[in-house]
C-alpha cells in the first residue's frame, strides 16, 4: 500500500491539513539592523517586554472620548518610549443610594511613530523579536571588539578584588 503524500493533498476548509500557525522568530541579524535604528528608550521598553504607563494616582483620569457602545475612553502615553498608547474603556455604573462605581472593561495598545520617522514596531515580515533577542544584540554591541579571553580575565579580577574587599572566596560555580 502506497503512502500518501499529505504535502499534495488539498487542504480541506475546516483546516484540519494545515500546518500549525505559530510565529516565526526574528534573525539575529534583523534584530541587529533594528537595534541599530530605535532609540535607548524604545530599546528599554523592548529589552523589558513591557511599556512604563503612568497609574491613576500618577496621571489622574480623564477621558478623552466616548466609543461607539457608550464606554468612557483614557488614553495613555508610554513614558519611556513616548510611541506606545495604552487605551482604556471604562464604563460607569450608578446604583441607588450608593456612589457611581467605574470598571475598565478593555484596553488596547496603540502605536504611533515619533517626530523622526521613529516606530516601535519592527518591519512586518520580520519576525518576532523577542525581550531577550534584543539584550543580546544591545549587549553584543557594547562589548563589540572585546574577546571573550579578554572578559573572562577582567571578571575574573574584578570577581577577585571583589573578594578581597568583602573577605569572601572567589570560587563560583
Amino acid at each position: 500500500m502506497a503512502e500518501d503524500d499529505v504535502s499534495t493533498m488539498p487542504t480541506s476548509i475546516q483546516g484540519e491539513q494545515q500546518a500549525e500557525a505559530g510565529y516565526v522568530r526574528a534573525s539575529d541579524a534583523d534584530v541587529d539592523l533594528y537595534v541599530d535604528r530605535v532609540s535607548d528608550e524604545v530599546l528599554a521598553c523592548r529589552e523589558r517586554g513591557r511599556h512604563l504607563f503612568p497609574t491613576i494616582r500618577e496621571a489622574g483620569i480623564h477621558f478623552t472620548g466616548v466609543d461607539d457602545d457608550g464606554l468612557l475612553l483614557r488614553r495613555l502615553t508610554c513614558t519611556c518610549c513616548t510611541l506606545a498608547v495604552r487605551v482604556e474603556k471604562w464604563e460607569g455604573a450608578r446604583r441607588r443610594g450608593q456612589r457611581t462605581r467605574f470598571h475598565r472593561v478593555a484596553s488596547s495598545l496603540e502605536y504611533r511613530t515619533g517626530a523622526e520617522g521613529q516606530t516601535y514596531l519592527a518591519p512586518s515580515g520580520r519576525g518576532h523579536m523577542t525581550p531577550r533577542q534584543i539584550g543580546d544584540s544591545v549587549a553584543s554591541k557594547a562589548l563589540a571588539g572585546q574577546t571573550v579571553a579578554a572578559l573572562r580575565k577582567s571578571a575574573a579580577r574584578a570577581a577577585a578584588e571583589s573578594a578581597r574587599a568583602t573577605g569572601t572566596s572567589t570560587k563560583t560555580g
